[in-house]
């Protein structure tokens, strides 16, 4: 995967890609490992080892998505025919 350097602030920035912030179960503030090895040139993040990843089921994920978009679902499923401004 092929990630542009970029400046924010005063510092130099990989900006990740959300669906692998997602995969990785990470969130803002959250502390990782940077593992530099410079003779293979090769930078890897990695998941702290004592820190607990919560995996969600699918149902889980599903289950905030309804609290997240629950009242517009029913405003789509109540007018079937929207109007669009």
């Amino acid at each position: 995967m092929r990630r542009k350097i970029v400046r924010v602030g005063a510092s130099l920035c990989v900006l990740l890609p959300k669906e692998v912030v997602r995969a990785m179960g990470w969130d803002f503030e959250d502390e990782i490992n940077l593992i530099l090895d410079e003779e293979n040139e090769v930078v890897i993040l990695r998941n702290l080892q004592n820190q607990p990843i919560e995996k969600k089921t699918m149902m889980e994920h599903f289950d905030k998505f309804l609290e997240n978009y629950g009242k517009e679902l029913d405003t789509l499923v109540a007018d079937p025919e929207p109007q669009i401004q």
